[in-house]
């Protein structure tokens, strides 16, 4: 877990491209350069090293479909559109109307949170404790707590949830959780956003440091990541901090519901201060604002998943010493349209960025890019790290440029621009700049005590490691991606 410091022994890496749609179609080429571990261990500005467990999700598409009265990607404010600046400010408006709005369950005349009894509505739940660096687990007991908000015309609110206590004492040690089915609002139609975060007893949304979120997921019929959080849901504080946590469909739009359907939550959350912290009290708070408004837009999500492999979290095995190259690609079903709104964080990239250096989607096959399976090499076994039982296998391959004096990027983009597609093709990316806010996907924080004479005054603050943490960097498009199927 220390890989920013540069002493990882981690070397697998896992990729997922999500294309969030609602009608969409036309073959995308995701390929996503690994940081090699010698440059990252000199200083994270040189941005080397390999993508750990490297998921990928871009998201978000419209209706190609939508009349000509509904919201338009182009219609967004110019500045907020294209003015970095300006959406850290915007982030965390929404999320003090978000806070705003979970405080009425405490007004007077409110009804206020209610308790869930889980065995009595038949509600399949566990909570499991791990400690750190150690297999002992422990079953812990969990509650479930709902709070209902609806607007003044009863056509639209949140339900907050809230799942805990949760006890940790750093270490990373690990908090796994599992609920199904979830109980939704008997009048949403729609989802128009979400909010996954780890919060204390009081609801403080609490950041990485002292908690990562290793994944929460919300799954709707079995499509695991359909609303997801994960460790690099946070930004800079310069791009809103922990306000990243809440995630907007763009205005007008919606994800459809059906009313057969089944939802199912699952979590894991790592108390990431010093092993032997004070015990940190905590909870999992995810919450959905839902809408009856059938006249939205609908907006959906596909996901492009790379090849399953033989390792633990369906990882892959890739040399750490060297930048590398993979790539996966997927056809689309239906016409769409992506949608290009980084103020509301669409698209987005999830993947652990200690080793990640960039990602590209491109509108075209691997062929057609001249990434073609010759470029491949087998990770050597040689490159597991000794003490390892992990085995490379025929699927864990990559591309290390080896030619020349160019860096893997540059050989890279030498492929694509002599290729029949061209660099052309090029639709997203997510690039790395330790001197912009918006291009920053690893902060350094300092340290923290276990003395509240020092103003930590809560157990939260306290025993903070002085390390480097992911953040969420930001994708960019040319607009507009519209696609067709095939």
């Amino acid at each position: 877990k220390k890989a920013a410091k540069g002493e990882a022994k981690l070397w697998c890496t896992r990729t997922k491209v999500c294309f969030a749609l609602v009608l969409a179609a036309m073959l995308a080429t995701v390929a996503m350069m690994a940081r090699s571990r010698s440059n990252h261990a000199s200083g994270l500005s040189t941005l080397g090293a390999l993508p750990r467990r490297a998921t990928s999700r871009i998201l978000r598409a419209v209706s190609k479909e939508a009349d000509a009265s509904s919201p338009d990607i182009e219609e967004l404010d110019d500045a907020l559109l294209h003015d970095p600046s300006l959406w850290g400010a915007y982030r965390r408006e929404s999320m003090d109307a978000y806070l705003a709005e979970r405080a009425k369950c405490d007004e007077p005349g409110h009804p206020g949170w209610r308790s869930i009894d889980m065995d009595a509505e038949g509600i399949k739940n566990y909570y499991t404790y791990r400690l750190a660096r150690t297999d002992r687990k422990e079953e812990r007991a969990m509650s479930w707590e709902v709070c209902d908000v609806e607007d003044e015309a009863n056509q639209s609110g949140w339900t907050f949830t809230r799942f805990g206590p949760l006890v940790g004492t750093g270490g990373y040690d690990w908090h796994e959780g599992n609920i199904q089915p979830v109980q939704r609002h008997p009048k949403s139609k729609f989802i128009t956003a979400k909010m996954f975060a780890p919060v204390t007893e009081n609801g403080t949304i609490l950041g990485y440091p002292p908690v990562h979120a290793h994944h929460v997921h919300y799954s709707l019929e079995g499509n695991q990541h359909w609303l997801d959080s994960h460790g690099d849901s946070v930004c800079t504080e310069e791009q809103g901090g922990t306000a990243c946590y809440l995630r907007e469909e763009p205005e007008g739009y919606g994800l459809p519901l059906l009313d057969s359907n089944y939802w199912k939550l699952d979590f894991i959350l790592n108390d990431v201060r010093k092993e032997g912290s004070p015990p940190m009290t905590f909870y999992m708070e995810t919450s959905l604002r839902w809408s009856s408004d059938t006249t939205l837009k609908p907006n959906a999500r596909a996901h492009y998943e790379r090849h399953a492999t033989e390792h633990y979290f369906n990882t892959m095995l890739l040399p750490l010493r060297e930048e590398s190259i993979m790539w996966h690609s997927g056809k689309w079903f239906v016409p769409g349209q992506v949608i290009f709104s980084p103020k509301d964080q669409y698209p987005f990239l999830h993947s652990h960025r200690s080793f990640l250096k960039g990602m590209w989607a491109f509108a075209a096959s691997p062929e057609e890019l001249g990434l073609t399976p010759d470029l491949l090499e087998l990770t050597p076994q040689s490159a597991v790290p000794e003490g390892s039982s992990e085995l490379a296998t025929e699927r864990d391959a990559c591309w290390v440029p080896r030619d020349g004096d160019m860096s893997a990027e540059e050989a890279m983009w030498h492929v694509i621009r002599n290729s029949e597609a061209g660099k052309e093709a090029a639709r997203c990316w997510l690039t790395t700049n330790d001197d912009l806010a918006d291009k920053r996907t690893l902060d350094f924080v300092p340290g923290t005590d276990a003395s509240w004479r020092d103003g930590y005054v809560e157990a939260w603050q306290q025993g903070w490691e002085e390390s480097w943490y992911d953040r969420a960097g930001q994708v960019y498009c040319n607009q507009p991606w519209l696609f067709e199927p095939g």
